[in-house]
């Protein structure tokens, strides 16, 4: 199908299908087609309330084959009829220009009046289809499928799908069902299955892991997507979690950065999609929530990758930065998935362009960050909203102790899944930890772009504030004449998919960003990445130094520290000098460090003190008085 904005009756000439033109005499050939869509139109309460001029035919062919089918045909089958809309638009050149918030074609920029269903992108016209398709590896439907198709629908009942005219039956949808093999192992080979692969779980009636994807029995054209994605065996998170969630449990998930925790969540969220038939929902029915725009706009293009050739499968963006029209735009197609930045998505909540109702899967992605005060009152509203029959999965590298307090509640009878050693750095990052001076801080990281040993573009640096980022950017171009470029929030958001794009295709040799690239990213050509500023916590550090090790591969985080980064000094030895890391001796021999390793001793003895028994309760009682009365 190739569906225009405007839902508009679009019709194949006889020479080709694929080349809507208006309406001229039919030919013998043309007889079962015209058949077909004629019942269509005399029954339009059977097809979604739409009048008998609003039908909709698949032109799948080239824009080379119509461009032939054009010059043939004689003047008189292009005679004009008042009952006919304008044929779709064969070529680029035809196409107007976009007015400000109107959707842009893919391919060339002009106004993207289609939408093509087989990748869920806006085309301007046949041509752009073609190549669009050619560009993504999606071959075209040939025009004798049309013909089958339309020969089929004379024994076919009608049936509204997303508000479009379309004949054909429902999909029965997808339903998970255990494999064979999996559920003939026993219990206790799943725990040494768990056990090597370093899988925690915390629950009841958890489902077992899976082997490989073969063995959750996806439709055929997906797996067919999961292969061209890239995906060829399961990594421990998404061996469990995805029968976990494909079986409808709540999900709180901790796993390393870089171990394919967007496909865990991903692949449960599109097959719930599938599960009812088709057309008998209006509303999304999937909800992904994430902190930043980059992040949200990498989801989404994951999922068009997994969704290509899937019928009605239409997914929405929805982040801040980014013209608001398109988007309320994209909301009246029939959405099926909504991914969002939680401020855009409440703006347009309160418009009331779109209805949460029947949303029956909420992924909340980085949960940690999505939980802490800035985001935290956003997603509550926002889960006001859904029913409170929905599943709900949560995930992250790390997940600290009141942000898993406020995910219990936020989940009913979850499934807490860990792999590895939870809140810890990524195992294939080796990590660098100097000890350097605020004034030697830029030398030292020029001394690291001239190492042939450790550079290794593009290089990936870390600062604290928008203003550092713009200023080490210009050293950097100056003194060492490399590509350089800054990224931060205050830059617009086609910039920052700019440089995001740029980053991708090795355009630029460092990149200097603040937090925004700091989660979620799959940077996979990054092998080197510089803390110029220490994090704030160690949870940031830990996300930002896994954006070097990334499924799999290996990658090197150099760190500099120093006295303005003392009251991490503990959490940074506790958390890197298990790795074997070499911590400077500046950082070992710290009174900061003594002093809190003094404390955090005495806080441990204290807290044994304090067990209440029957034996030191009154001794407890006594202790508290004497300490009030000092006082």
């Amino acid at each position: 199908m190739f569906m225009p904005r405007s839902l508009k009756v679009k019709r194949p000439s006889s020479d080709c299908p694929g080349h809507i033109v208006k309406r001229c005499k039919a030919t013998p050939e043309q007889v079962s087609v015209d058949s077909a869509l004629d019942r269509c139109s005399e029954k339009p309460e059977e097809v979604g309330g739409l009048s008998p001029k609003e039908e909709v035919l698949e032109p799948c062919c080239t824009a080379q084959s119509c461009s032939q089918s054009v010059s043939q045909s004689g003047a008189e089958d292009l005679a004009p009829s008042d009952e006919e809309e304008e044929p779709v638009k064969s070529f680029k050149k035809n196409q107007r220009w976009p007015e400000p918030g109107e959707p842009v074609c893919v391919m060339c920029g002009r106004y993207g009046e289609y939408i093509c269903d087989q990748t869920d992108n806006d085309v301007c016209s046949l041509e752009c289809k073609g190549r669009h398709l050619a560009q993504m590896g999606v071959g075209l439907q040939s025009g004798a499928d049309i013909l089958r198709e339309a020969e089929a629908e004379e024994s076919a009942v009608p049936f509204a799908t997303d508000g479009i005219c379309s004949v054909g039956t429902p999909e029965r949808g997808y339903t998970y069902e255990e494999d064979a093999f999996i559920s003939s192992l026993t219990e206790e080979q799943v725990q040494r299955v768990r056990r090597e692969l370093g899988i925690v779980i915390e629950g009841q009636g958890v489902a077992r892991p899976i082997m490989e994807f073969e063995q959750c029995h996806f439709p055929a054209q997906f797996s067919t997507n999961l292969k061209k994605a890239g995906y060829e065996a399961p990594t421990p998170i998404q061996m469990q979690m995805i029968p976990v969630g494909l079986s409808g449990r709540d999900v709180v998930a901790s796993a390393d950065t870089g171990s394919g925790k967007t496909a865990a969540f991903l692949l449960p969220v599109v097959m719930h999609m599938l599960e009812r038939p088709l057309g008998t929902q209006q509303g999304p029915l999937g909800l992904i929530l994430t902190p930043t725009r980059e992040l949200a706009i990498q989801i989404e293009r994951q999922v068009k990758e997994l969704v290509m050739g899937l019928p009605n499968m239409r997914t929405a963006l929805l982040v801040g930065g980014m013209p608001l029209p398109p988007q309320l735009h994209r909301l009246k197609q029939s959405i099926k998935m909504i991914i969002a930045t939680p401020g855009r998505l409440l703006e347009i909540l309160k418009q009331g362009a779109v209805q949460l109702d029947r949303v029956k899967v909420i992924v909340i992605d980085e949960a940690d960050t999505m939980l802490k005060m800035g985001f935290q009152q956003q997603v509550l509203d926002i889960l006001e909203q859904v029913p409170e029959d929905h599943q709900t999965m949560l995930t992250s590298a790390t997940i600290p102790q009141g942000t898993e307090q406020l995910a219990t509640r936020l989940t009913q009878d979850p499934v807490r899944i860990t792999i590895g050693e939870k809140n810890q750095p990524c195992s294939d990052v080796r990590q660098i930890v100097l000890w350097v001076e605020e004034p030697s801080k830029k030398k030292k990281l020029f001394e690291i772009l001239n190492d042939a040993k450790l550079y290794c573009p593009p290089v990936l640096v870390f600062v604290d504030c928008k203003l550092g980022a713009d200023l080490l950017c210009e050293a950097v171009q100056k003194v060492m004449a490399l590509n350089t470029v800054a990224i931060h929030s205050d830059k617009p958001q086609c910039e920052r998919n700019r440089i995001l794009k740029g980053l991708l295709e090795g355009e630029f040799e460092v990149v200097v960003s603040t937090g925004v690239l700091g989660r979620g990213l799959d940077l996979i050509n990054v092998k080197l990445v510089v803390n110029f500023d220490m994090p704030a916590n160690m949870d940031e550090y830990v996300h930002q130094i896994g954006r070097a090790g990334r499924l799999g591969h290996r990658g090197t985080a150099i760190t500099f520290i120093n006295n303005n980064n003392k009251r991490l000094f503990l959490e940074v030895v506790s958390r890197v000098k298990p790795t074997g890391s070499l911590l400077p001796p500046q950082l070992l021999n710290s009174p900061h460090l003594h002093e809190q390793e003094r404390r955090a001793r005495q806080r441990s003895k204290q807290g044994e003190d304090t067990t209440v028994t029957k034996n030191n309760l009154i001794d407890i009682i006594r202790r508290h008085d004497r300490r009030r009365a000092r006082k």
